[in-house]
This record gives structure tokens, C-alpha cells and sequence, in this order.
């Protein structure tokens, strides 16, 4: 058992009230979301860019996540006050997920804070500074979820915090082995992406791949073949299938391969004419180097996602398919 000078230490403390504080804040903002698709018009205003893709639809995956994220965001904390093991294993996932989104979050606020007010025409009652101002602001946010997302991954996997969960850990280290958490992470993440695949399935989006454009049913056929290899090998891990771990290691290779991609000749042109579609005929035109920039940015955002899984797979093939072997015998 944890000994008292450990138990409930000023970090875990700060921490859970922290992440209590900011899951409110990500539930309130779903709730926002939700009551926006309901008092929104049913149909397009006169000026209003039409989107292929319905704003109810969009509006109901972001209240979704962010409802669903404050529930996982909460019930962590109330776990880590209680010194729970898994609650400092859902910190440490959680730092992760915050610091990349941040770093994302940092970098295309920067770029559009350099890039968009200085190609961008506004208004003429908007101040020329205030949309500048935005980005900025949003970049200072970003930057102080990193700062607590580097401090997380530090604090919990620090030796004298791991202490304070001993006791749970020693709980858990007595239970038949698991498959390792890195894995079980991919797993839930690709059955995700399948379900907003499916979900994109249903519109007729153009769809970039291999330096080419697919459209109409084409994407959607596509669109399913991805979503259902996604959804297998993301079933199929957390059910040990051997097989299936395979599937997902060719399923992030092909991501990675598709994000490369993009320096084929006449790509960038595709890719463009790709975000062009999507924005609606009637959406204002994004200017040639702020679109060239966000591009560029979601291309490395997609190589690193893809790169980091691939290696997270390979890293833990070997205890994977141990805990395979063990729940066969």
C-alpha cells in the first residue's frame, strides 16, 4: 500500500481539478454545439456557402467527441483522487492526446495568423488587427494545454508519483497479462475513424488518394472498404487476433504512403481543386498560399499520425502476440 506522505499529493490534487475543470468546459461546449443544430435553420441562408456535407451532421460528431471526452476527462479525475492505476494510465494517454492536438492547434493558429489576415479581405467594420488578435489568442491557449500536457506526461510517469498507485498497480500486475495499451489505444482509435468514414461515405465528397481524385460513388466505395479494414483490424486487436495487428500495420502503411504522396506531379494541383469541392460552389475562395500552407500542415499532421502508429505496432508486435498466445492456451 502507498504510504501516507505519498497519498493524494498537491500534483494528483491540482490535476484532477484541472482536468475536471476543462472537461466541463468541453461538455458545456458540446451542449453549445447541440443546441446550435437545433436552433439552426433547417435550410441554407441566401448567402450562407453550401456544404456537402450537412452542418447537423458536423455539428452532431464535434458534440459527440466533445461530450464523450469530458465524460472520460471526468471520471479519470474522480479515479485519480482515489488513486486508481488505470485513472494515471488515462492521464498519461490523455496528456498525449492534449499535447498533440495543441501542437497542431499552435501551429495552424500561427499560420493563419501570419497567412490569412494579410490575404484574407475583411470586412470593412472589422478592425484589421482583430483577426490577428484571435490567433493569437488561440495560439496562447494551445500553447498552456502543451505546457500541461508536457507536465502530465512528466509528473506521471515520475517514480515518486507511481508510488502512490502501487498498491492498484500490484492489483493489476496479479491479472492474466493484457495486451499492451499502445495497442489497445490504435484499436479504439482506427474503430473512430471508421465510424466518421462511414459516416463521410454517405456524401458524395471528392477523395484524394495516391495523387489522384476519386468522386461520386467511386469515394464512397472506397470510403467503405476503408472504414471496414479499419474496423477490423480495430475489433480484431482488441479480440488478440494475430491477424488483425497485421491489418493495422498495412492499414497505417497505407497512410503513410497516401500522405507521401502529395509530391507526385500535379498533386497539389488535385489536392486544391479537392478542397475547392469541398468548401462549396459558393464559399469565398481561399487564397493560393494560405490553402498551400494548411495543406502542407495537414499533409505533415497526417504523416506523423500514421508514422507514430506504425511504430507503436511494430514496438509491440511481439507482446501482442504473446497475449494472443496466452488466451489461446
Amino acid at each position: 500500500m502507498p504510504s501516507d506522505s505519498v497519498k493524494r499529493s498537491a500534483g494528483i490534487t491540482v490535476s484532477a481539478i484541472v482536468a475536471i475543470l476543462g472537461s466541463i468546459a468541453s461538455i458545456l461546449f458540446g451542449v453549445l454545439m447541440i443546441l446550435t443544430g437545433v436552433v439552426r435553420p433547417a435550410s441554407p441562408l441566401p448567402n450562407e456557402p453550401v456544404s456537402p456535407i450537412p452542418p447537423v451532421v458536423v455539428l452532431s460528431i464535434m458534440a459527440t467527441f466533445y461530450c464523450a471526452f469530458g465524460a472520460w476527462g471526468i471520471a479519470s479525475a474522480v479515479g485519480l483522487l482515489r488513486l486508481k492505476h488505470w485513472a494515471r494510465l488515462c492521464f498519461v494517454i490523455f496528456a498525449g492526446l492534449l499535447a498533440f492536438f495543441s501542437l497542431c492547434t499552435v501551429a495552424g493558429s500561427a499560420i493563419a495568423a501570419f497567412v490569412v489576415p494579410a490575404t484574407t479581405p475583411l470586412p470593412e467594420n472589422m478592425p484589421q488587427g482583430l483577426l490577428t488578435g484571435v490567433f493569437v489568442f488561440a495560439t496562447l491557449i494551445s500553447l498552456m494545454c502543451l505546457a500541461i500536457a508536457i507536465w502530465w506526461l512528466v509528473y506521471f510517469n515520475g517514480a515518486t508519483v507511481k508510488v502512490a498507485f502501487a498498491g492498484e498497480a500490484d492489483v493489476a500486475a496479479s491479472r492474466p497479462r493484457q495486451f499492451p495499451l499502445a495497442v489497445s489505444i490504435i484499436a479504439w482509435l482506427l474503430i473512430a475513424g471508421s465510424a466518421m468514414a462511414a459516416i463521410q461515405m454517405l456524401f458524395t465528397n471528392p477523395l484524394f488518394i495516391f495523387g489522384f481524385v476519386l468522386r461520386g460513388l467511386a469515394a464512397s466505395l472506397f470510403m467503405a472498404i476503408f472504414a471496414a479494414v479499419g474496423l477490423t483490424a480495430g475489433i480484431g486487436m482488441l479480440k488478440k487476433r494475430a491477424d488483425a495487428h497485421s491489418l493495422a500495420v498495412a492499414y497505417c502503411g497505407f497512410g503513410i504512403l497516401n500522405a507521401v504522396s502529395v509530391v507526385l506531379p500535379g498533386s497539389f494541383a488535385r489536392m486544391q481543386d479537392v478542397i475547392r469541392e469541398t468548401q462549396g460552389s459558393q464559399a469565398p475562395a481561399l487564397p493560393a498560399n494560405a490553402m498551400n500552407s494548411f495543406m502542407v500542415l495537414g499533409v505533415v499532421i497526417g504523416l506523423v499520425v500514421s508514422s507514430a502508429m506504425l511504430w507503436l505496432l511494430i514496438k509491440s508486435r511481439k507482446p501482442f502476440l504473446e497475449a494472443c498466445r496466452l488466451t489461446v492456451e
